[in-house]
């Protein structure tokens, strides 16, 4: 979605874990000290967060037997679509592998 001349959008992806959300924190703390926190979400439940980019920040919440990760982005300059792919670079690459992640499919956000 772009509003103005802020460019933002959620994407999210579906996925399978043995690890609680205590464990997969204790991971990307370990990857990214002081970035990442398990938040109290009003309406989805508690979920851990981070910071990926300047751009964009990451959730992930419990949904079911499966976890659901949020990629939140919004820039108002620069290079938008490269920083989205840098965002989903690293995302993927990084920090679904930190967290025990498989069978990773593309999904609706839970807003």
């Amino acid at each position: 979605m772009i509003m103005g001349k802020t460019a933002s959008t959620t994407l999210a992806w579906s996925f399978k874990s043995e690890l609680s959300q205590d464990e997969m924190l204790r991971r990307l703390e370990a990857r990214w000290p002081s970035v990442w926190a398990i938040s109290d979400g009003h309406r989805h439940g508690d979920y851990v967060a981070g910071k990926l980019t300047p751009e964009a920040a990451a959730r992930i919440y419990e949904d079911g037997p499966r976890f659901v990760v949020h990629l939140r982005f919004s820039s108002a300059s620069g290079d938008v679509k490269l920083q989205l792919l840098q965002a989903q670079q690293r995302l993927i690459v990084e920090v679904l592998p930190l967290v025990g992640a498989r069978d990773v499919a593309p999904t609706e956000p839970l807003d």
